[in-house]
């Protein structure tokens, strides 16, 4: 039974607000993998938001979100090779951000200059591996790491998207906020 049916039935009763029932949830798929054809599946394993603040990288260098209605989406990506043979791992320009129709490069592209030569890293707010922490897994091995992107006004959710010869593969959706 749909929410407006039920609303209808009880709507007579002591039930009022009966929109308190709606969920009006944000889509999340966190946890949800994609196969490219060559046969890599990459797995949105985390993802976390944060407004304003910092992200500080591999020896303690720091950058600022500037204000509050920056915010910094942090995804984790898996990548596992299911074949037999060495294949090579998405790159981080392979990703992009989309909010509010603009999309975002991740700070490993757009800030390569700040960031080449420190440890290919992340401390804060989250911990491990950029991505990607390889450029070729072999045989049922594993890549994984964090993507770091900036996004001015990111509403309610933003887009993850894996983009492979300039056409979208997979876009997972990330809540933004601290209803995650």
């Amino acid at each position: 039974m749909d929410r407006r049916t039920y609303c209808g039935l009880v709507g007579m009763t002591a039930l009022s607000g009966c929109s308190a029932l709606s969920t009006d949830s944000v889509a999340d798929d966190t946890g949800e993998s994609y196969t490219t054809e060559t046969e890599l599946e990459v797995t949105l394993e985390a993802a976390e938001t944060q407004s304003g603040g910092s992200a500080v990288f591999g020896n303690g260098t720091e950058i600022a979100g500037g204000s509050d209605s920056i915010t910094f989406v942090f995804p984790r990506l898996v990548v596992t090779n299911t074949t037999d043979e060495p294949l090579s791992v998405p790159r981080a320009d392979d990703f992009t951000l989309r909010s509010n129709g603009t999309r975002q490069q991740p700070y490993q592209v757009e800030f390569d200059g700040v960031l080449s030569g420190i440890e290919p890293t992340i401390s804060e707010p989250v911990s491990g591996p950029l991505f990607p922490s390889t450029n070729e897994i072999g045989p049922e091995e594993e890549a994984e790491g964090w993507l770091v992107f900036t996004v001015p006004d990111a509403g309610r959710s933003v887009v993850l998207e894996l983009r492979l010869e300039d056409d979208v593969q997979k876009d997972w959706s990330i809540p933004v906020g601290t209803d995650q």
